[in-house]
């Protein structure tokens, strides 16, 4: 069954040579030449689309005029204007009648109730984007919940009077979700009407964000090709500075742990087309690097030589102290960043969050060996004037891996003081970058035999 479209158009010449173009494509057409004569037709002809050409919908008064007549109001609608056109705003040139009937058929017979005051409707993304059912629930001042399905997650946006004014998908909320869904086109909506929400996190209005949100999308989608990384992960390799935008350091201080681009997109609030940008500048200015299968776990040992470890855990800590085995990792600052890096890339280990900013010495994480042995990690940054500070940890440790490859003989002489094993990292394995789990494991698996005597 064809369409029925009313076509509102001053220019009668354009007006009768449009609508026989649309016919040729299985539109059935009814034509007027203002809003008053097109009210009339609508209501006769029982239209289901208005197209209006851009002359009358930059009138100062039309959307006054269409609320005072419902039967053009309440009908989805796209503008003919004469360049390229928008379609977050609902444009389509004039010009491309082929553009023109694949957009009144993409809203198929499930968006119809749109159109009634309080009707619910349910459709498919492949035949409407989520940028059309956006601008037709706001032309038609429609409030409620659209949900949505796709391949990648849920999705809700909630609408009050015709405005977006939250949006939910995944993990992320606010604009930055709204945005994401303008870029969805395969899946599943469905729109039930309501009040509107208690609830707002989107101030801005649904016009601009529409507009805003294509763009955002193609800019997006253009740096994320750039930078090809894939399933690569990231890790940051410098420390975030007090100097830097809030942008990066946000992204620096996430990548202290490594992460793909799609946990990095999730993990940081702003706004993506933000966080590619940001990424792409602290790639190339050398502040993060990539490396390839950097997603994968390793782990510390097999099972049985697991247990192993955790009998010389146990045997080499200190007496008279409590809780679990504990390890020290003497380096500098940015190297002990790198550590947290790799330890988060271990198998049943957990990295702190809340690091000091004074150099003193910290907890780093935790590596779970069995059900009931877990080894902690200390870092001790190796800077002179917090030296003092060290002989509180290091009785309690029950060996110091020093990761620099210099000697630094106030550790040493703190070590020999407190009777603590001091392991050379870079002599013993030294092929490995900090921030390789590889060579962590590697390390820890060193010092405990070391420790235990067993090497």
């Amino acid at each position: 069954m064809a369409r029925v479209v009313l076509l509102v158009e001053p220019d009668v010449d354009e007006l009768g040579t449009l609508a026989s173009k649309l016919r040729t494509h299985g539109l059935e057409v009814a034509i007027a030449d203002n809003l008053e004569h097109g009210a009339e037709r609508a209501r006769t002809v029982h239209a289901g689309v208005l197209l209006v050409s851009s002359v009358i919908a930059t009138e100062p008064d039309f959307a006054q005029t269409l609320a005072r007549m419902p039967s053009l109001g309440s009908l989805p609608r796209f503008v003919l204007v004469d360049g390229i056109g928008s379609r977050s705003t609902g444009e389509i040139p004039r010009w491309d009648v082929e553009a023109i009937a694949k957009r009144v058929h993409a809203l198929g017979q499930s968006v119809q109730p749109v159109a009634a005051a309080g009707g619910d409707f349910r459709g498919d993304l492949k035949q409407v984007s989520v940028a059309d059912l956006l601008q037709l629930l706001g032309a038609n001042r429609r409030s409620g919940t659209l949900s949505l399905a796709t391949p990648s997650g849920a999705g809700v946006v909630r609408l009050g009077d015709g405005e977006v004014l939250d949006a939910v998908y995944r993990r992320v909320d606010g604009e930055k979700a709204l945005m994401r869904l303008l870029g969805e086109s395969e899946g599943s909506f469905a729109f039930a009407g309501g009040s509107a929400p208690t609830l707002r996190r989107i101030e801005r209005p649904s016009h601009a964000l529409l507009m805003d949100g294509m763009r955002q999308l193609d800019e997006a989608k253009t740096i994320a090709t750039s930078l090809g990384l894939g399933n690569d992960a990231l890790l940051a390799v410098v420390l975030a500075r007090p100097d830097q935008r809030d942008i990066e350091q946000r992204v620096l201080e996430v990548l202290v742990t490594p992460h793909t681009l799609v946990e990095l997109l999730d993990e940081v609030p702003a706004l993506d087309l933000d966080v590619l940008q940001a990424l792409a500048g602290l790639l190339a200015g050398g502040a993060v690097r990539r490396f390839s299968g950097g997603n994968l776990r390793v782990e510390l040992a097999d099972p049985e030589r697991l247990t192993v470890l955790a009998a010389l855990a146990q045997r080499a800590a200190p007496t008279g102290f409590e809780g679990m085995p504990r390890l020290g990792l003497a380096a500098s600052q940015r190297k002990l960043a790198a550590v947290m890096s790799a330890l988060g890339r271990l198998s049943d280990a957990t990295v702190v969050t809340d690091v000091p900013a004074a150099p003193t010495p910290h907890p780093l994480g935790t590596l779970r060996l069995t059900e009931s042995v877990s080894l902690e990690l200390v870092g001790v940054p190796l800077v002179d004037a917090f030296a003092p500070l060290w002989g509180l940890v290091l009785p309690s440790l029950f060996a110091v891996v020093r990761l620099d490859d210099e000697p630094f003989e106030t550790l040493e002489a703190g070590c020999r003081l407190a009777s603590v094993p001091l392991v050379d990292g870079e002599a013993v394995h030294g092929q490995g970058g900090d921030a390789d789990p590889e060579r962590l494991a590697a390390l820890v698996r060193t010092a405990l035999e070391r420790a235990a005597g067993t090497e």
